[in-house]
């Protein structure tokens, strides 16, 4: 089982000198949330390529315990067709800057219009701690529910009902 170890900020816009390694298409639908635990799936369209994935989380705080692996479009479709709910939809960049490889997220379906959101994930907590972001960047949000996808995507659900 994998640790994620990350940083979300928020940002109103992004240098036009960022470089882009790969861009996907992600529409991702949650089968069981909580507070300190959640269950989602994933379609991703990357060059024209689709594939699903299934993505468990455990725990709070910085480190979380994730556990991600590929499953088949025909589960993806009785999962999600069973649910009647609407996936979160977003554009990530795959990006690098001063050294780092970061996501940032372009969210096109949520509550809060012209979100976008930059991650980075860490080894450790120590380079968690020790990280300083770029100038560009804007509030950390690491930690707030209401940036939090399965979140995002509970705000989507309430708001179409």
């Amino acid at each position: 089982m994998a640790k994620e170890i990350e940083r979300k900020y928020l940002l109103t816009g992004y240098p036009d000198d960022l470089t882009i390694t790969r861009t996907q298409e992600i529409d991702q639908t949650y089968l069981a949330s909580t507070e300190n635990e959640s269950l989602r799936v994933r379609r991703l369209l990357s060059n024209g390529e689709e594939t699903f994935t299934m993505t468990h989380k455990a725990g709070s705080g910085i480190s979380r315990d994730e556990t991600e692996f590929q499953i088949g479009s025909e589960l993806y479709e009785q999962l999600t067709s069973r649910l009647h709910v609407i996936p979160l939809k977003k554009t990530r960049h795959k990006v690098k800057w001063d050294g780092h490889a970061y996501d940032l997220d372009l969210y096109h379906n949520t509550v809060q219009q012209g979100l976008i959101t930059i991650e980075i994930e860490f080894d450790s907590e120590e380079q968690f701690h020790a990280y300083t972001a770029p100038d560009w960047f804007g509030e950390d949000v690491t930690g707030q529910s209401q940036y939090v996808n399965s979140q995002l995507w509970e705000q989507i659900q309430q708001h179409h009902n």
